[in-house]
């Protein structure tokens, strides 16, 4: 079943959520679909950077996308560390995985580096940033 990017960003929004119940039926929504694919591997990949989840948690609660992430980790000697911005980027472009994923990780970590240099006191009030990357 192929995934919209609208539903990308649903699981996405109820896996940083602080209610407990929305992040067990995002991980639902992760198991119903496969994250094995090019098409696909860079949502889970984006899921996993920018959720509030650790990799045990990931296990018991996802273990298909668990076993993903394992095996994609697994091959680049990260299994033991949490995986940095540049990491998790670097591994979307060397699987070569679709561009709307890329863009929806780009554009959470532009959100969350606005809001730390806000909270650090820098004015981004008149700062806006668009990602889009151009087709090959």
């Amino acid at each position: 079943m192929k995934i919209a990017k609208t539903e990308v960003e649903n699981i996405m929004n109820m896996l940083v959520s602080s209610d407990t119940d929305n992040g067990y039926l995002a991980f639902k929504a992760i198991e119903a679909h496969d994250f094995d694919s090019k098409e696909t591997l860079g949502y889970l990949i984006y899921f996993y950077k920018f959720c509030k989840y650790n990799m045990s948690e990931w296990k018991e609660h996802a273990p298909k996308a668990h076993e993903i992430l394992q095996r994609v980790f697994k091959a680049y000697n990260l299994e033991s560390a949490p995986i940095t911005y540049s990491r998790a980027l670097q591994l979307m472009v060397e699987y070569n995985v679709s561009v709307d994923s890329i863009e929806l990780f780009l554009e959470r970590h532009v959100k969350d580096l606005t809001n730390s240099l806000s909270a650090l006191g820098y004015p981004t009030d008149k700062l806006e940033l668009t990602i889009k990357l151009k087709e090959k």
